[in-house]
């Protein structure tokens, strides 16, 4: 779990990486910031749901690209794919409630809580992130700390 999440566009991968030991702030443009999450669990539970694979064995599912992998402070910086960020792209606020649900149902089974309101608020951020970069030509990245 970490303790600070911020999901941002960046222009390439090496600028991504740039960020690992500070976070983004307001360096790279917007962010969309959460707490005590595993982002990277709750990016691949996005893209089951989003893609329709909810019941697809986790061992087939591909974890997120790390950009700079986790280090002793717990930090890492690390890529949504491009399924991932083009369902997001063309999610309506329907179908992120449906995706915040699930993500809580799914944090709920591993002993957390978040609430759903939280959840979409977070959603809602990431997809807007999404549409932004897909606009600018940038990626979307994740980076997390503590």
């Amino acid at each position: 779990m970490s303790e600070y999440v911020e999901f941002f566009a960046a222009r390439s991968d090496r600028r991504a990486k740039a960020v690992h030991a500070r976070g983004p702030g307001k360096r790279l443009g917007r962010t969309v910031s959460g707490s005590f999450f595993d982002a990277d669990d709750a990016v691949v539970c996005w893209e089951k749901v989003l893609t329709g694979r909810i019941g697809a064995n986790e061992a087939t599912l591909a974890e997120p690209r790390m950009v700079a992998p986790w280090v002793n402070d717990g930090s890492a910086v690390f890529a949504l794919s491009d399924e991932l960020v083009a369902c997001l792209v063309r999610a309506e606020l329907p179908r992120l409630r449906e995706v915040a649900e699930a993500w809580r149902a799914e944090l709920l089974r591993d002993g957390e809580d978040l609430g759903v309101d939280a959840a979409l608020g977070i959603l809602t951020g990431v997809a807007e992130l999404a549409r932004e970069a897909a606009h600018s030509g940038h990626g979307v990245y994740c980076w997390v700390s503590g």
